[in-house]
């Protein structure tokens, strides 16, 4: 790594980093300055340093969200010292504040408190005066209830029934009564004498001041942002009981694709943000967890949904070009929740419950038995035999009479599985700051036996303030993660029950031979007896992982931070799978001797990044906004695993009692150092103009070509706020526009020349009669291969309508990505058959619109309603010269390719043979069976025309519901369960195998790799086993539209009412039923169209997604 720190020569990256540190240098003797008058006013200037008590309670109130009462001769005349900068605790501020007036304070609820003089008593005698009234909806006229009614300066107050009327006891009818609620302005009505006090309240306006959470944490309004983002909720992500947060953001974010390749306890999953944009490289984004990148992919599931305050989505490079190379593919921000700002302590219990089922159980066919051709055979692993009814008794494979019987297999194998969560947070605030702990627990049974995940994790953080402008917020958390199940082996014998024939009792059957518990009995030689795989063969993965980070900020002056955000993210995984002797009889792979595989890694990520933030008012209405800083990531992974075969004794499970063992290790670097500076100018708090740049240096690409930059320019206006439009008709308007450039860099390790261990020329292996050796890769890397480069453009819209009763927000996009990283053949006069190196080109296009509705908003009831939606095309635009398809992946027969001038990526292999003129199916003109293409041809794309998805949340008084329905249209699947089930004759599709029936279309035959067509086919032919055998081999008979509508969420809660909890110390408490998945519409038969494996597109014998419905209940103390 001696090139690691040499800065390639890039004059544009030069001159857009000098554009974003220029400014601080012309800055640096204002800051002296400032800092000079600051230090001078305090030690010489005392008397200029006071400002009014009043003033300084309204900072507080704002920075806390709080309201702060007092009477006006509390705070008349009175003058405290000025204050640069504030602490993170409430109860710290007002005690700094009050103490040297001799006053104190006192809570009244969580968003109310009272100060008053040490010598007074809270209350003082008085004569009372009781004021009643009524509060409505300025636009409804509905009364509203809960509206909080409190008596300026006391600690006075109530709030309105359900019929939206209050009473409360005054000691002055000349006091000032204050109203407020959630989502209305706030309003503040002079009682002057009157006894009845009626009001309207006005909804709170949206301007686009709501906070969203970028990049390393810094907090930014909407109104600023000039690139897409789309923020969910943590409520919303543990809403139904879901353990995994990938899960849970499923059809909440316009552009975003979560899928899970199944419904296995710990499953790994597939998320991208607007489609796939490379090849063959990494298409996952980057995932930010308090301003910390942390490892993704799988992992991201330790994290607990319960510990998650928020998730951002910041869709295209525009929102991740500060993070540079990691952030290609787009970033996800997580930020976690936080301690209290007060000085009271918080306890939070949740606690639910799901039970799981397989989603789309496949109906078996209960007619015929075991056997081919209409023949009974005992020993068949197919059921194509005679009927069932006809057959009587039997002698099967035992040796026994059997009374012939159907059999649900499917049902009686996939079981009613658990997922439990339990939730226990404690937080409080104290003198300079506070903390948070909490701990959670997530075990689940899946719904095949044997399999499950087990998680516990532990989590701590907090803030505290050194001195005035010092804070330190450091955070740990600790996971442990265990998930078990039972190896699938080469051929995933999870299928067992699904294609075992209805005739044979799978269940009850004995699962081996008496006295030799090694020899399997099962209905077929081939494949393991899966209930005796459940009892003898186990798979372990154990994680262990640790999340800490510590933030340092520093305020000298109102304008400048300095902050300093170091992390870690550290994993050790440490797995075990064990096939027992006897398993895969007739396979080589897992041997039927049985085998034992030991495994250990773990990956090491330390991230640090120094920045500097600067804002400042140029002018009354030009602000600058500076930030520039360093980022250095560092990773560090390293495993090794022992493979032994050939079990000596059966049971014991130990290494050492194999008779052959095979060893492997790795190791795994990289660094990556980044400078990086974002400029932005408003004007008017309307008009912003954003420029970004980054330089990163990265130590895994070839040693004269590891500096890369990359900037991004974007411009936000809020028209609104410029144009004379009324606020009633259009509340909020915001134009955006930004352009982008990210890189992806290549694999580890992209040295020219690979030496791998192992096979030889000559038919051996290394090692070889005790000597060990390496022979040279027969690929060879590029020395001049460079980063994937994303260029995006796109533009976008914000809008609400009629005082946030309606919101829209759409984008539109374009990016192409160029230089694709992959192998191309070269000559074998090089010495090589491929070389790693940049060709190709994908262009990528889409729209994403997000719509939000209050269709009914009154004092009682109201409806929430979004819409998501989106749609994308990806082109292959080019590949390397003289290539015109790259395989990306297969599935058995079928295989995912790139063709140039082609939606990518593409489903290929072979099809019903058609006329060319009509388009219709041509059938052999003899056996009236379809004909199938000589070669594969493409079949179509595998990416959906668009997603939808539909999400309301009902509230009625305490009672609330809530559904989500997901929406995919289009987009094709490879089917291996329809595919074997139909060529087996097991389900339900096959049973109608005796009547006549004519495949519409023509009749033709081939001659000379010609198709003949003859005429309208007018054969008849019965759908039997010589039927299902030839669609076997025609991949496009079990390829399906992956169309579906989803329920994808459903809860009903209930709130319980105050008044019944306070004699139990509980704030808050509410019970709810929810349900994940459980009804469904789709077009592929028997099974889930979202079960696939790790090749999107194809499903081969994947373990089953499944659907949960549960009861749950939180309570806050």
């Amino acid at each position: 790594m001696e090139g690691i720190l040499i800065m390639k020569n890039n004059t544009i990256g030069i001159i857009l980093l000098m554009i974003c540190f220029v400014p601080v240098s012309l800055m640096g003797g204002q800051i002296k300055k400032d800092l000079a008058q600051n230090n001078l006013q305090m030690l010489v200037d005392g008397d200029k340093m006071q400002v009014p008590l009043e003033e300084s309670l309204d900072k507080i109130e704002e920075k806390f969200d709080v309201n702060i009462l007092f009477r006006p001769h509390q705070v008349r005349g009175k003058y405290v010292s000025k204050r640069n900068a504030f602490s993170d605790s409430l109860a710290l501020e007002l005690e700094a504040l009050l103490g040297p007036l001799n006053m104190t304070f006192e809570r009244v609820n969580s968003k109310n408190f009272i100060i008053y003089d040490k010598i007074e008593p809270v209350l003082e005698e008085a004569v009372q005066e009781v004021v009643t009234g009524e509060i409505t909806d300025a636009e409804s006229g509905e009364t509203l209830p809960g509206v909080n009614v409190l008596v300026k300066g006391t600690k006075a107050g109530t709030s309105t029934d359900s019929d939206g009327t209050f009473e409360l006891t005054v000691e002055s009818l000349q006091d000032t009564l204050v109203f407020s609620f959630v989502g209305y302005q706030t309003q503040e009505v002079p009682i002057d004498g009157q006894v009845k006090i009626d009001i309207t309240m006005e909804p709170q306006a949206v301007t686009g001041e709501e906070v969203v959470v970028t990049a390393f944490g810094i907090e930014r309004e909407r109104r600023q942002i000039e690139y897409s983002t789309q923020a969910v909720d943590g409520e919303d992500i543990e809403s139904v009981g879901n353990s995994n947060v990938v899960n849970s953001l499923q059809g909440k974010v316009s552009g975003l694709n979560v899928k899970l390749t199944s419904g296995e306890p710990g499953a790994s999953h597939r998320i991208t943000i607007r489609s796939s944009n490379s090849l063959l490289g990494d298409n996952e984004p980057l995932y930010i967890v308090d301003g910390v990148p942390v490892t993704g992919g799988t992992r991201i599931t330790d994290l607990n949904p319960s510990d998650i305050k928020s998730v951002n989505v910041l869709k295209g490079p525009g929102g991740a070009a500060l993070y540079g190379l990691r952030a290609s593919q787009g970033v996800i921000v997580i930020e976690t929740k936080k301690g209290n700002g007060t000085q009271e302590p918080s306890i939070t219990f949740k606690m639910n419950h799901n039970f799981d089922r397989i989603s789309k159980m496949p109906e078996v066919q209960k007619t015929y038995m075991q056997g081919s051709g209409g023949e009974f055979d005992p020993y068949s692993s197919i059921a194509w035999g005679p009927r069932i009814s006809d057959m009587g008794t039997y002698i099967n494979q035992l040796g026994e009479e059997e009374v012939a019987a159907a059999y649900d297999n499917p049902r009686d194998f996939f079981q009613t599985g658990g997922t439990q969560n339990l939730n226990l947070s404690f937080s409080d605030g104290f003198g300079k700051g506070n903390y948070i702990i909490s701990v959670g627990r997530t075990a689940q049974n899946g719904i095949i036996p044997s399999s499950g995940m087990e998680r516990n994790d532990i989590r701590v953080a907090g803030s505290y303030d050194l001195f005035d402008n010092f804070n330190i917020s450091p955070s740990l958390k600790y996971i442990r993660n265990h998930t078990y199940g039972v190896p699938r082996g080469p051929s995933s014998d999870y299928w067992g029950p699904i294609n075992a024939p209805s005739s044979y009792n799978l269940k009850d059957k004995p699962i081996h031979e008496p006295g030799n518990p090694y020899k399997q009995i099962n209905f077929r030689g081939q494949h393991d007896n899966i209930y005796w795989m459940i009892e003898n063969n186990s798979k372990s993965n154990r994680t262990a992982r640790v999340l800490g980070n510590l933030n340092l900020s520093y305020s000298p002056i109102d304008w400048l931070n300095i902050n300093y955000i170091f992390g870690i993210d550290n994993y050790v995984n440490n797995n075990k799978t064990i096939f027992e002797k006897g398993s895969g009889p007739g396979r080589t792979d897992p041997p039927s001797g049985g085998q034992v595989i030991n495994s250990i890694g773990e990956r090491r990520e330390i991230n640090s990044n120094f920045h500097i933030n600067i804002n400042k008012d140029l002018s009354q209405d030009l602000n600058l906004s500076l930030m520039f800083g360093n980022e250095i990531y560092d990773m560090r992974e390293n495993g090794s695993s022992v493979n032994g075969t050939t079990l000596e004794i059966g049971g014991f499970h130990n290494i050492s009692n194999t008779t052959e063992q095979t060893t492997n290790e790795y190791e795994n670097q990289q660094r990556i150092v980044g400078f990086f500076g974002e400029l932005v100018f408003s004007w008017k708090d309307a008009f912003y103009l954003n420029a970004t740049g980054r330089n990163d240096i990265v130590s895994n690409m070839p040693s004269g070509n590891r500096s890369f930059f990359y900037p991004s320019l974007g411009t936000s206006i809020v028209f609104t706020d410029i144009l004379s439009i009324s606020e009633e008709i259009l509340t909020y308007g915001k134009l955006r526009a930004s352009i982008a450039e990210v890189g992806q860099p290549g694999p580890l390790h992209a040295t020219e020349i690979v030496l791998n261990s192992g096979g030889a020329v000559g038919g051996f292996t290394w090692p070889y009669a005790g000597y060990n050796a390496f022979t040279q890769s027969s690929a060879i890397n590029s020395s001049n291969l460079e980063t994937e480069n994303t260029q995006t453009f796109e533009i976008g819209t914000e809008l609400r309508f009629l005082n946030n009763r309606i919101g829209l927000d759409y984008t539109y996009y374009v990016s192409n990505t160029d230089g694709q990283i992959y192998r191309v053949p070269i000559p074998l006069s090089t010495g090589f058959s491929s070389e790693l190196r940049n060709a190709g080109k994908i262009n990528s296009k889409g729209h994403e619109i997000t719509l939000n509705l209050k269709p009914i908003q009154s004092s009682d009831f109201l409806w929430d309603f979004t819409t998501n939606f989106s749609t994308f095309s990806n082109k292959v635009v080019s590949l390397a010269e003289g290539i015109n398809q790259l395989e990306l992946g297969s599935s058995w027969r079928s295989v995912i390719v790139a063709e140039t001038g082609k939606e990518f990526p593409q489903l290929r292999g072979t099809a019903f043979a058609r006329d060319p003129d009509s388009g219709e199916i041509v059938v052999d003109n003899d056996t009236g069976i379809p004909l199938r293409t000589p070669e594969q041809v493409l079949l179509g794309s595998i990416n959906p025309d668009f997603e939808m998805s539909f999400i309301s949340d009902f509230t009625y008084k305490d009672i609330t519901f809530s559904a989500q329905v997901d929406w995919r249209y289009g987009g094709l699947l490879n089917s291996t369960y329809n595919r074997l089930t139909r060529l087996y004759g097991t389900l339900v599709t096959t049973v109608d195998r005796e009547s006549d029936y004519t495949i519409p279309g023509m009749k033709g035959y081939y001659e000379g790799g010609e198709l003949m067509v003859e005429g309208e086919n007018d054969i008849v032919i019965q759908k039997d086993q010589s039927y299902h055998t030839a669609l076997f081999n025609i991949d496009e008979a079990d390829v399906y539209e992956a169309t579906f509508v989803k329920l994808r969420e459903i809860k009903l809660s209930y709130q319980l009412k105050n008044e019944w909890l306070q004699n139990f110390s509980v704030e808050s408490a509410s019970i709810y039923i929810m349900g994940r998945n459980i009804w469904q519409s789709d077009k592929v038969p028997q099974f889930d169209p979202e079960m696939y494996n790790a090749t999107e597109g194809s499903e081969y014998l994947a373990y089953p997604q499944i659907k949960s419905a549960g009861v749950g209940v939180s309570i806050n103390f």
